[in-house]
Formats: structure tokens, sequence, C-alpha cells
């Protein structure tokens, strides 16, 4: 029933550049398909615009002896996150692309670097972007290199990246032609990489000459010198300097802006206390390299650089291994600074002038000029309403050309203008199928789109008296490229001002709106659900959270980890994630030691079953886990509507009450219903109910738009909430997904965001 295609945007993205060789500067959409597992700690950061350093894992599998190899990443991580970082190791594990490791698996890759030792690195690929594509196919598990992390980066959307040192051409390049594949990576993939220079064991004059002449920015870090690993000048001048992490952040974010493929490579000498011994290890690396030259190893390909630092390692009794040590975590340190100023220069881009302007060295920075204007309600604050529906609202631009083009200029074609934003849409299906007062909490700008935003609630015959005005902020818009037959080609989205409504702005509504349902979406930042959720405590209203994506759903956890602990948490009444959001918010649940995750007695004397899931549900549900991920939700959403596209709706919920759980018991004695209820041995008035809906029939050619079925779904279950029905009872559940399929379905019908539910106003209750 549901069909839905991700519209994945973003309100940044790398400029456009014909010249780009693999990829271009833009980070690729990443389609179906694609092992990629971004770790719930690095979705938490991109969705809120935080710092993030990606660091590679070769260093794990193929470069450092233990205990190092798995002490030093560790390590590598702990700085980042004192600098309020976001660490981003990449790895291969069992042909998943993994970004953000857990401590298992940087443990796993460890353990297998040291027994591929035995083996000659068969069981464990050392993967650069050459081999990313195999080692996916194989499942196998590998370390990546430079460029293999910095491919994996881009294609995850982060920006910079903390490693050693970097490959090169090496020395007799001009008879075997061994030059690294980082070099290649550096001049087309748009990910800047802070390194100690280049390794010592290479021709660094060339390697320089080859940069040169593929337009990399080259630049030390408050040096004139290009360092060479272990010591901090290598004999060749840095063809720029760049002093601080300001100054860096800013030449990042002009290389993209001026349209270029490749980024910034930032030499970081190593630490002072190191050049002393820096000249005793190059005597190291000299004897090293002449004995791989005369042991063949020089021609071994990559496997010549690992033996050249074991070699150089032995040779110095380990002070490489120290000198190694301490310049990767001053790289890691040096790139933190830059991400953390990068990361302000992109949220002064979303939320101050229009214009961006470097700083002048010698000049002081001072505050930004623009002022915020306190927020005030459009009008009045509002009546009372039973639903109030908090969250984005936005204009939607679609713009599609009448036939193929390159789209170098403008083309012939059509623009339509339509209301949307999760929160707008939301309300308006509620309010389409008869809950004629429900009200929505959204921040608009004083702007163009503001006032248009106005008019089409009205054309919807919505309330606009909890509109909240943000004066000196843009009104939330979305802009998307389809091609001729439709498919989205590209978009950005502009929804910061959403992040910008205050709680206190909120609550203040809610106080006067006295509402029993309030359903707030994943665009409001972790503080704001957090008010919400304190105030749902305080009053006894039900939420209702939507999570709009797999970033942004893991607003909400962060939003109930940061409430007082000495307090019994809220939870959350009811969500429809689909199953990829769902998968998030387990994977953070998993992976987190909070209490707040702590089932309480009332889970100890339920089991569910693996026979009975089996007997009674379709085999896909215990195949992808969607069953398991969401009981272990429970503790923290009370009822769960998992969206699963053209295969329906899964319920997964706890039922409390000895009248609603023998109901369910005696609904699960009907034969052929897809449902599994799992009673407490302990107490009669505990269970867990898991019931399967199947999908409403829809033909493809019925569909005129994939925007907006998944709203209008949670829109109908809304207005069903406010009328009476209950999921805790089995045939007010039934009645309530059978009209948010629906709504669903009508919306896939329309050419809106809101389709007219008029028709199926009279399924309700009486009001």
């Amino acid at each position: 029933m549901l069909r839905s295609r991700a519209i994945t945007t973003s309100s940044r993205c790398f400029s456009t550049s014909a010249s780009a060789k693999w990829a271009g500067p833009f980070p690729r959409p990443i389609p179906a398909g694609i092992p990629l597992d971004i770790h719930p700690e690095v979705l938490q950061a991109q969705a809120e615009g935080r710092p993030i350093v990606a660091l590679e894992s070769t260093l794990i599998t193929h470069g450092l002896p233990p205990p190092h190899s798995l002490d030093l990443p560790v390590q590598c991580e702990e700085i980042l996150r004192a600098q309020g970082v976001t660490p981003a190791t990449i790895a291969i594990i069992d042909g998943r692309i993994k970004v953000g490791l857990t401590h298992a698996e940087l443990s796993l890759l460890a353990d297998k670097g040291f027994a591929a030792r035995s083996d000659g690195g068969k069981s464990l690929w050392k993967v650069g972007r050459r081999e990313l594509g195999a080692a996916v196919v194989k499942k196998m598990v590998g370390g990546t290199t430079v460029s293999g992390t910095m491919a994996v980066a881009h294609m995850a959307g982060i920006k910079i990246f903390s490693t050693g040192g970097i490959g090169g051409v090496h020395r007799g390049a001009e008879t075997s032609f061994d030059i690294s594949s980082d070099l290649i990576s550096l001049s087309d993939t748009p990910v800047a990489v802070v390194c100690a220079g280049s390794k010592s064991i290479l021709d660094i004059g060339l390697t320089l000459e080859y940069l040169e002449a593929h337009a990399v920015p080259v630049a030390g870090f408050g040096t004139d010198d290009w360092p060479a690993f272990y010591t901090p000048k290598s004999g060749f001048k840095a063809p720029m300097r760049l002093d601080g992490a300001v100054q860096a952040a800013e030449t990042i974010l002009m290389t993209d802006r001026l349209g270029l493929p490749s980024s910034l490579l930032l030499g970081v000498p190593i630490p002072e206390p190191y050049h002393a011994v820096g000249e005793a290890l190059q005597v190291a690396v000299e004897q090293a390299v002449r004995e791989s030259e005369e042991n063949g190893m020089s021609k071994s390909g990559k496997s010549a650089t690992p033996w050249l630092l074991e070699r150089v390692g032995q040779l110095t009794k380990g002070n490489a291994v120290e000198s190694n040590k301490a310049l990767i975590k001053n790289n890691v340190k040096v790139g933190g600074e830059v991400a953390i100023e990068y990361a302000k220069l992109l949220k002064q881009e979303s939320t101050g002038s229009s214009s961006f302007v470097p700083a002048i060295s010698g000049t002081p920075r001072g505050n930004s000029t623009t002022s915020s204007v306190p927020s005030s309600p459009i009008s009045a604050f509002p009546t009372t309403s039973p639903l109030a529906v908090v969250g984005s609202l936005a204009i939607d631009v679609t713009m599609t050309p009448n036939s193929s083009s390159p789209l170098l200029t403008t083309a012939p074609g059509s623009i339509r203008l339509t209301l949307g934003g999760v929160a707008g849409n939301v309300a308006g299906a509620a309010r389409s199928i008869g809950i004629d007062d429900v009200v929505l909490v959204a921040p608009v700008g004083n702007d163009l789109f503001g006032t248009v935003a106005k008019e089409g609630l009205a054309k919807r015959s919505m309330r606009t008296d909890g509109l909240v005005s943000r004066r000196s902020e843009a009104t939330g818009s979305c802009g998307y490229l389809l091609d001729a037959k439709g498919e989205l080609i590209g978009g950005v989205a502009d929804m910061g001002i959403t992040e910008e409504m205050t709680g206190a702005q909120v609550v203040d509504r809610l106080h006067v709106l006295e509402p029993r349902v309030v359903c707030f979406d994943g665009n409001l930042s972790s503080s704001t659900m957090a008010d919400i959720l304190s105030l749902s405590q305080e009053k006894r209203f039900s939420t209702f959270f939507e999570p709009t994506s797999d970033a942004k759903a893991l607003r909400v956890l962060a939003a109930l980890e940061s409430l007082p602990s000495g307090a019994i948490p809220p939870t959350i009444s009811y969500s429809t994630p689909n199953i990829h959001e769902l998968t998030s918010l387990y994977t953070h649940m998993r992976n987190s030691e909070h209490p707040l995750y702590e089932a309480g007695p009332w889970f100890d004397g339920i089991t569910v079953r693996a026979d009975a899931l089996a007997a009674r549900l379709p085999e896909w549900i215990l195949k992808e886990g969607v069953v398991q991920m969401a009981v272990q939700l429970l503790p923290v959403i009370r009822t769960i509507f998992v969206k699963s596209g053209s295969r329906g709706v899964v319920v997964v919920q706890r039922v409390s009450g000895v009248d609603a759980v023998a109901g369910w018991v005696r609904e699960s004695w009907t034969k052929g219903i897809p449902l599994v209820v799992a009673k407490s041995d302990t107490d009669p008035g505990e269970a867990v109910v898991i019931r399967h809906f199947d999908a409403l029939k829809l033909n493809d050619d019925a569909v005129g738009t994939v925007t907006g079925a998944g709203d209008n779904l949670a829109g109908a279950m809304l207005a069903a909430l406010v009328r009476g029905w209950s999921p805790d009872v089995p045939s007010d559940l039934t009645a309530i997904v059978d009209l948010a399929q629906k709504a669903a379905i009508t919306t896939l019908k329309s050419f809106e965001a809101v389709g007219d539910h008029s028709n199926l106003a009279p399924l309700l209750p009486a009001a």
C-alpha cells in the first residue's frame, strides 16, 4: 500500500564541477542496496550539524602492532569526543561498509589484523577505492586506506578526514610506475585530509609535483615547510601556508564554493618533542628502503608500506612506533579543530547572512552583526484544541522539464508550488478527515514564502493562530528537480527555521491549547522535544512522534536521555517509524548503557516466542528483525506503527489492564489473523501485542505522487485517536490502521502532499 520513494535532500551540498572524475564534488545519493551502515552517533551529529572527523582503519589492520593497533584508535576517538567532535572510523566488516565503529568492531579489526600476519593478509584486505566493490561482493573484512576512506567519507557526507601520512610517488616510480591511489583520490574527491605530510619512504619531491600537476590544494599547517612524517621538514617547501583551524576551514568551504573537484591536503608537523628523534628515524627509513630494494619487497605493491614501517620499527627499537602514535594523535586533534570551525561556518550560513567573508589575517573577529528578533505569535494565543501538531511547515517547489535536458541553462517545463513540511502535512490530513480545530504549531518567517504558507493553510481551512513568527529567518522550503519522467534528480532543503523554534514557544501554546494528543516531528531540536515530553507528564496528554528520517529519529532519544535522571521518564505514546528509522532507533538503544532503556519489572515475565512469530506472521517480518527491534523500544515508545510500504503496517505495542489483555487473547483465538499476544507470566494485566496488517491494493498507474503518503497515514491515525479509538482494543486498532491506509492511498492517487479525505470523515466516531 504505502509506496514510498526516498527523497534525500540537504540544505547544503557541494558545488558541481564538470572536471570531477568519478563522483564529482557532490556527495552522491546512496542508491538502494548499498550495504552502508552509518553509526547512530554519526547520524545524530549530522542531523544536528555537529562536527565529524573520519578516521581510517588500515592503521588498525595493517599499520601498528598489538596492543597499539587497538589502543591508538580508541585514544584517537577519545581525543575527538573530548573536543565535542564525533569520530567516524571507516572499515569493511563482512562486506558491509561501516561509518563509525563500536568498540567491539574496533577490537575485531585489531584481532583480525594480528591473525592475518600469519596468512599473508589473505583473510583481511587492505581496501583502497579500487577494492571497495569487490570487498563488498566477497563479504570481506578490511581496513580502508586513505583513498578508500575518502571515498566512503564522501559517500556518507563527511568533509574532514585525519590520518597519519599520505601515500604518494614511490622511489623508482620512473621505472616501476608505483604511484599511490591516494593521490588520485586527493585530486577528485572533495574530502579534506589532515596528515603529517608525505611518508618519508616516498619520493616526496615527485609526490608534490604530482599533486601540483593535478591542482590539489596543498598547505602546511602553521609552517612554510612540507612535513615528512617523522620529521617536521622534508627539504621541500609547502605550496601554501595556512595559520590556524579557522583559515583551514574557510579554505575548505571556499574550495567547494568555487566548484573545484578536490579539497585541501593539510600537512601538520609532528609535535616538537619528537623532532630530535626524527633525524635518527630518517636514517632507519633510508636503510629500510635499501633493504626493500635488495630483497624485492619494494616491488610488492601495497605490501611494501607495511613492511617498511615494521622494519623501521625494528631498526629503531620501537622509537618509530611512539613517534607514529604521537603524530597520528596530533593530526586527529588538528582535524577536530578544523571540523569544529567548518561546522561553525556551515551553521553561520544556515542561520546568518547569505554571504561568507573570509577572515583577514590580523583582523580581530567580532560577533555576528545578525540580531535575533524575538519571536511572537501571528495573532493572539489560540483557544483550546484536542489535537496539536508541532514541527515543520514548508513550501515545496517542484521543477520538471518538458524533455531531457543537460540543464546547463534554463529549460522549458513546469514549476509547482505546494504546501509541505511533515507537521504541515500531518495536520492538513487530520483537518481533511474531519478534525476541524486541529492546531499546527510551526515557525514561519517574515518573508514571501511565509505569506504563501499562511495562505495555503487558509485554503485548507486550517487555523493559523498556532504559528510562531521568526522574523529574522527564512520560512522552511524544499526545492526538487525532477527529470521528464518525474524521477528525482536532486534537491535542496532549507529547514533550519524549525530547529530554531524554542521549547518555550511551543510550551506556551500547548498550555493554552490543552490538547489531548500532541504530535511532533523529527525536525524539532532535541531540547524542544524534551520540553514537550516533560509537559506531557504534567498535563497528561498523549504524545505521537513522527521520526521524519533515520538521523532525525534519534533526536527523540537524545531528548529522553537529557531529562533529569531522578524523575520517572515519560514514554512516547505512539510513533510511526519506517523500517530504516526503526533500525536507527534500535541500534542507538542497543549501543547505549543509559538506564532509560531498562525495560522494568513489567517486561520480566514476558517472552515473545520465535515459533509463535514464525507461525502467525509473514516471513519477512522475522527475517528483517522488525519485531525484535520494536519490542526492545517498548520501554520508551508504548505503541509502534511500523510503516512497511507495499508490505503493510506492523503494530507492536504494550497493552496494560486485565480486561484489555483478555480482549487480545480472545482475538488471538481467531484463525488466520496475523497476531501474536505474549502475556506476562507474572502479571495478568501486561502483554506485548504484535499485529500485521496487509497493505491495501493500489495499481502503479494510479499513483500521482509519492510525497506525503506517510504523513497522511499519521494524520489519519491522529484523527482516530482524538475521536476516541484506542489501539488497546482489537477492533479499534483494525479501524485505525484501515482508515490510515485509506488516507495514504488517497494521497498517492492525488498530486498534492495532502489528499482530499472528506469521504473518510464519516468513518470516524462522532465528535
